[in-house]
């Protein structure tokens, strides 16, 4: 199977509960992007606007590799036509706030898988028929963890045993591959040059991580004051990342120790899906949240994960009390939840058709809603399941 062939392949629409407000002071576009991340986009359009990336607010992040469509608000009127072709604004309100993740109710999804074969295509009906009658687990995908989750560990754990060195070295100095040959350059640097903090400046490409190394010229060891000086949303992510695999390893090891399941590889390690659920398990599951980590999680609130959640912290060398992440002024873990189970809505899966793009092969459009937050390619990962 092959997705996001092209960007047409992979179409998300935010469902919004935006209602324009002609009183508001914030300015409210739905910008449609392809093949951009939403900090790239902003990135983008801020620039071409004269103001900066952090004056301009989306509702969610949407993924680089397809066609999305998403709200975001500015303080002030944006280009109408922008120079990268890429992207597209429409003005469809003003409002008295900034758009927030509050905003978003879910996502619409259209998504053309590629390249079947017969094996692929033998498996879809009864795949299909699960996931509607038994929703699938509400993991995180790739996509939340991008370079963050690379071969040498989560930045968020680093910051939870308190060592910052290493956080640091994490984000500055270990290149992945979709960074720019720029970024990535700056991070071999870093990695071989690191503590001679003149001579890395001095060879660094103009970057954000360039001031961090001057930074740490005149503040040598000041591991802490550094991360704090990573851009807010990038410090975000780092904590979420971690967050998110701990939520996931702890949902893998329920399903794992309550009913058979296959397993699957992904880019943090390994997911468990099943075929079906009991009865009495499904009644359980079926609206059951689990804790998204923080120093304030009450585990007596998630009784049927927290023993899985302990388990998960143990194997990890770590207790909740750390992901207070004392030693940091601006970064931390904050307690949420998460639903267990994903049931998408107004699922459909067309006939297969002669794949274009592929030889001999069939491709297949499915078209789904899923509530904010849950990834569409999660339902995919479920549909390609194989039979043993």
């Amino acid at each position: 199977m092959k997705l996001k062939s092209r960007p047409e392949d992979f179409v998300v629409e935010e469902i919004s509960s935006f209602t324009p407000d002609p009183a508001g002071r914030f300015f409210v576009y739905e910008l449609t992007k392809r093949s951009l991340a939403t900090f790239e986009a902003l990135r983008v359009i801020a620039r071409e606007a004269g103001m900066h990336a952090r004056d301009l607010s989306a509702a969610g992040l949407k993924d680089k590799h397809g066609l999305t469509r998403q709200l975001i608000s500015s303080p002030r009127v944006l280009p109408g036509k922008l120079k990268d072709d890429r992207l597209e604004l429409r003005l469809v309100g003003k409002a008295t706030a900034v758009m927030t993740a509050g905003s978003i109710v879910g996502n619409r999804f259209e998504i053309t898988m590629r390249n079947l074969r017969e094996a692929d295509l033998e498996v879809l009906p009864r795949n299909a028929a699960e996931i509607r009658q038994f929703g699938l687990p509400n993991y995180y995908d790739n996509q939340r963890f991008g370079g963050i989750a690379h071969g040498r560990g989560f930045i968020g754990r680093a910051l939870a045993v308190g060592d910052f060195e290493q956080a640091l070295r994490l984000h500055l100095a270990a290149p992945h591959r979709k960074q720019s040959l720029t970024d990535k350059n700056n991070r071999r640097l870093a990695d071989e040059l690191w503590g001679d903090w003149d001579t890395l400046h001095h060879r660094m490409k103009r970057s954000p991580e360039r001031a961090l190394v001057d930074y740490l010229r005149k503040n040598p060891r000041d591991w802490a004051g550094c991360f704090d000086r990573i851009t807010p949303s990038l410090r975000v992510l780092f904590v979420a990342a971690y967050q998110s695999w701990l939520f996931n390893e702890t949902v893998r090891r329920m399903i794992k120790a309550a009913v058979p399941v296959q397993h699957m590889k992904y880019r943090a390690g390994e997911l468990a899906f099943y075929r079906e659920l009991p009865p009495e398990v499904l009644a359980r599951w079926r609206d059951m949240e689990v804790p998204q980590l923080g120093p304030g999680t009450r585990l007596e609130d998630f009784p049927e994960a927290a023993p899985h959640v302990v388990e998960v912290l143990k194997s990890e060398g770590i207790s909740q009390e750390q992901l207070a992440v004392e030693g940091l002024e601006r970064t931390g873990f904050k307690a949420s939840a998460r639903k267990a189970l994903m049931w998408p809505g107004n699922f459909e899966m067309d006939d297969p058709v002669d794949d274009e793009l592929n030889e001999g092969a069939k491709a297949v459009t499915l078209r789904f809603d899923l509530g904010r937050g849950m990834f569409g390619t999660m339902v995919t990962r479920r549909l390609g399941l194989r039979v043993y």
